[in-house]
């Protein structure tokens, strides 16, 4: 197996099979840019996280990050330095961004690939890194050009880390209530004034300045999210040349003792302890939350492949633990006399297992992509085509992060059980892979609120309009499917689940306007639940119509016991082989059940409305 982390072929299969990625090659944007260099790009990233970064993550988890009360300083974990310099050398974190600031100019698709092969590499590593070009990148569209001189290439470059600073011990989801203040000095700067907690990287030492961007009321402005600006405040003051001066007054006060992810600090920060913090205002006044979700809406994507490598990472150390792990005798009838054990991997059971963690990963990862792509022409489409666009990326952005983020939780969980008791321990991964990936549920808001941020702004809010889009592309191709003698079936197995969805949709649309509304924040989360599974569904029969007839160019006209034969020897067959059971079995069994999801979420939502806090125990 050429790697444990995400399997390369698979990446190269959605990108181009089934998005042909090099299509948008033809635009101006991409035009300097070709199939083969995107190739190289995603091996040369393979090699990257498998050399650097994978070997990390036992040391970095088992150390993790130091706090010094003394000092208020955070240490990471020493294996994680050297990997940083060389990732910043290799100008990763600015790969689809413009060279004008740096960047290679590659599709968002290509740069949605290289971070869930670096998410899989080391969490800790690029899941630091990754929210300094998020700082960035919200600087670039708000920022004035001395702003983006100081801090906007630098942080592009990774010489200087960001953090996105929201959360307060009173304002977690509920933003609104921000209680960190920015008093006006006069002079064009603001004294920052609170304290923010669970941020990631919000102190560390692998850079020598961190860029805050933090969330905060001018003095006097109103309350709720109306009243909130965004500001930059760095850890180091820094002089009209650029060269860093005196320490700002912003300080850790702790560091988080978590489940997992360990070798990444979670910071208490305190900024204006000696009424001595600088910040400067991004942007405009009252418009912070505005810019704030710019930068939101990235992590969440990104957040979404957080799950998802994990999923990968696991899924594929499962396949390698069970194609070791000798126990028990095959069940299969066979005309040989061998006896003994075999392979675990072998076994009815384990296969299941493995088959529904590869339907879920292959089809997470071609929704991660297939939304990346949308936000790839997104940028190089006008008028009514863009907005289409634009709409599909902001109706997919909440599935991605929730959908994929639960499913980790639950297909970690099921490559802990392939591998039994071993799994439990920490001479596998598993079980690190399981506690670093809970927390990927409750990154960027936590996936109850994106439910009820997709039923009620990307799907009621809208119209439907993005969602009537998205039915379309999806009855496309079942049309296409439908071509195919034989996917007739699993084409139509698709088709009822997506009709089940528009009439759930259409009942939403009912209830939102009568007195039912208050069911839907009871039914938001399922509803999240299935619109995934029908996502999924639709990806795996976009897949299908790709990789069955190449599959067949192998086995046509075969028996069953030759075409095996031709399958084991030859490895561009049994991977077509093996994504069109993929796609059966997601189709034909997974999928099946959301039909009873589906009737679910039309029963009665009153019993979750109507307990009351006395009536949870006894």
């Amino acid at each position: 197996m050429a790697t444990l982390l995400v399997d390369e072929r698979d990446q190269l299969f959605i990108l181009d099979e089934m998005l042909e990625i090099d299509s948008l090659c033809r635009f101006p944007k991409f035009a300097e840019h070709s199939a083969s260099e995107i190739h190289m790009v995603l091996t040369e990233a393979h090699k990257f996280a498998k050399s650097e970064l994978y070997p990390t993550n036992e040391e970095a988890d088992r150390t993790g990050c130091i706090y010094d009360p003394e000092t208020r300083a955070v240490k990471f974990p020493d294996c994680l330095r050297e990997p940083y310099e060389k990732f910043r050398e290799g100008g990763w974190l600015a790969i689809s961004d413009s060279p004008a600031v740096g960047g290679f100019g590659f599709p968002m698709t290509v740069a949605t690939a290289v971070s869930e092969v670096f998410y899989a590499g080391s969490f800790y590593l690029y899941g630091a890194a990754e929210l300094s070009h998020a700082a960035a990148k919200v600087i670039e569209k708000y920022g004035t050009d001395e702003q983006k001189a100081t801090y906007m290439t630098r942080l592009f470059s990774g010489e200087w880390m960001g953090t996105m600073c929201i959360t307060e011990s009173d304002a977690g989801s509920d933003v609104g209530a921000i209680r960190t203040s920015a008093k006006p000095n006069g002079d064009g700067t603001y004294l920052i004034s609170g304290t923010k907690i669970f941020i990631s990287a919000g102190e560390q030492d692998l850079t020598e300045n961190i860029v805050h961007m933090v969330l905060a009321r001018v003095v006097g402005d109103p309350p709720g999210t109306r009243g909130l600006s965004l500001f930059i405040v760095p850890k180091y003051l820094v002089d009209e040349k650029g060269k860093t001066t005196r320490r700002n007054d912003v300080f850790c006060m702790g560091i988080e003792h978590k489940m997992g992810l360990h070798g990444l600090a979670t910071c208490t920060l305190v900024y204006g302890d000696s009424g001595q913090c600088t910040g400067y205002l991004l942007g405009e006044l009252g418009k912070g939350i505005e810019e704030m979700f710019h930068m939101m809406n990235e992590q969440r994507l990104l957040v979404g492949l957080e799950g998802l490598s994990c999923s990968s990472s696991a899924f594929l150390h499962a396949v390698d633990y069970t194609m070791q792990r000798l126990q028990g005798a095959s069940v299969y009838p066979s005309t040989s006399k061998k006896t003994g054990s075999v392979a675990i991997i072998n076994h009815p059971d384990v296969k299941r297992m493995l088959l529904t963690m590869k339907a879920y990963v292959e089809g997470g990862r071609a929704l991660a992509y297939f939304t990346s792509y949308c936000l790839d022409y997104a940028g190089v489409t006008e008028g009514e085509e863009n907005a289409r666009w634009h709409g599909l990326v902001d109706l997919l952005i909440p599935i991605v992060k929730a959908y994929l983020t639960n499913n980790a939780w639950d297909i970690t969980g099921m490559a802990i059980q392939c591998a039994g008791g071993y799994g439990y321990c920490s001479e596998y991964p598993f079980e690190r892979l399981a506690r670093d990936c809970k927390i990927t549920a409750i990154f960027e808001g936590t996936n109850g609120i994106q439910s009820i941020d997709l039923v009620f702004r990307k799907l009621i809010r809208n119209r439907l309009v993005s969602f009537r889009h998205l039915m379309s592309r999806i009855d496309q191709t079942i049309k296409s499917a439908n071509g195919n003698k034989h996917l007739g079936s699993y084409a139509g197995t698709v088709k009822e689940a997506k009709d089940g969805l528009e009439k759930t949709m259409e009942q939403f649309v009912k209830w939102a306007e009568g007195e039912r509304a208050l069911f839907l924040y009871a039914k938001a989360s399922p509803f999240l639940e299935v619109m995934g599974d029908v996502v999924l569904g639709w990806l795996h029969l976009w897949q299908l119509t790709v990789a069955y007839p190449k599959l067949m160019e192998f086995i046509a006209n075969k028996t069953p016991e030759a075409a095996q034969d031709i399958l084991r020897e030859n490895k561009t067959g049994a991977f077509y082989y093996g994504k069109v059971l993929s796609a059966k079995y997601y189709i034909g069994t997974i999928l099946k059940r959301t039909v009873g999801k589906l009737e679910e979420l039309k029963a009665d939502a009153a019993p979750v409305l109507d307990v009351f806090d006395e009536s949870f125990t006894g």
